[in-house]
């Protein structure tokens, strides 16, 4: 073979392994290209999860065995890791307990009394992480608790905090945050919620569903349920204040399409919703039924 023909057959074999190259670089870059889009996607989809309200129930009494078939069903559709169970329903349903940390497990003793024995009962397995003092104008609460909650708060955290494996959330009753059942209406100038120390609370559940249940609806309703719930968030951020905050709804007295309306407008102004559930539980529940919970909970998961 000549020079000039095997200088030839050489750049043929060099042009093809630069095709090659390139192709392979080009193909190399858009795998590439392709993952880090995918990994945005999944970083974003987290985001938004985060984003998105958590619920809080705390049922465990059925009626029947269809109900509890049926409200299980329609929890393993929707419970995820953010979602908070009472202590009762994840023993009930421990494949459901199984999806949650600990410290997502409540429990919601009604008295400084009951707060002391949630914390010493211990941190092992079946115990709540989450201790939620429900003091409340009722029988179940101490009178000289009633006379000063937020001192009674504050013994109920460090009652809560002592063994060091619980957080310590606050649910008072609705005429301690302003509610007023008698005029279906609300007034912050009656809140003791300015008079408490947040640090080390994790949690508050605005107990203000009067608002939209059945008896207050005409003379208050959505408007006033979304501006109390929004006023108190954001005076208690404002404030440096930091735990989350939980707008209840109550399937007692309000139709799950009133529910979801309220729902819908407090997304982003809330954490997350506290789905009250008492079936079989003090006076008749008018709209507790499996189908309603569904649409509830399909509401807080929409997109």
């Amino acid at each position: 073979m000549s020079l000039e023909s095997a200088l030839r057959a050489a750049r043929v074999v060099a042009c093809g392994l630069f095709s090659l190259l390139v192709v392979f670089g080009a193909s190399h870059e858009a795998v590439a290209q392709s993952a880090v889009g995918n990994n945005a996607e999944e970083v974003n989809n987290k985001k938004v999860d985060s984003m998105r309200p958590f619920f809080m129930l705390a049922t465990s009494r059925f009626a029947d065995a269809a109900e509890r078939s049926a409200i299980l069903d329609s929890l393993q559709r929707h419970v995820t890791n953010r979602d908070y169970l009472g202590n009762a329903l994840a023993q009930e349903f421990p494949e459901l307990g199984d999806r949650l940390d600990r410290d997502h497990v409540f429990v919601l003793p009604t008295s400084l009394k009951a707060v002391k024995s949630a914390s010493a009962k211990g941190c092992g397995p079946g115990t709540a992480g989450l201790i939620i003092y429900n003091g409340e104008k009722w029988p179940e609460t101490p009178p000289e608790e009633q006379s000063n909650m937020p001192t009674a708060i504050a013994q109920g955290k460090a009652m809560a905090l002592y063994r060091g494996c619980h957080n310590y959330g606050v649910a008072p009753g609705a005429e301690f945050v302003g509610f007023r059942p008698n005029t279906c209406d609300y007034n912050l100038d009656g809140s003791i919620l300015s008079h408490v120390d947040w640090s080390g609370i994790e949690l508050l559940d605005i107990q203000g569903q009067g608002l939209i249940g059945d008896r207050c609806n005409a003379r208050a309703g959505l408007d006033a349920y979304v501006a109390f719930m929004t006023v108190i968030a954001r005076e208690l951020r404002a404030k440096g204040g930091h735990p989350k905050i939980v707008a209840q709804v109550s399937f007692r007295f309000t139709p799950p399409e009133r529910m979801i309306a309220a729902i819908r407008r407090l997304q982003g102004i809330v954490d997350g919703f506290y789905i009250a559930y008492p079936s079989n539980v003090g006076p008749p529940c008018a709209y507790c039924s499996p189908r309603n919970l569904e649409e509830v909970l399909s509401a807080i998961r929409a997109r």
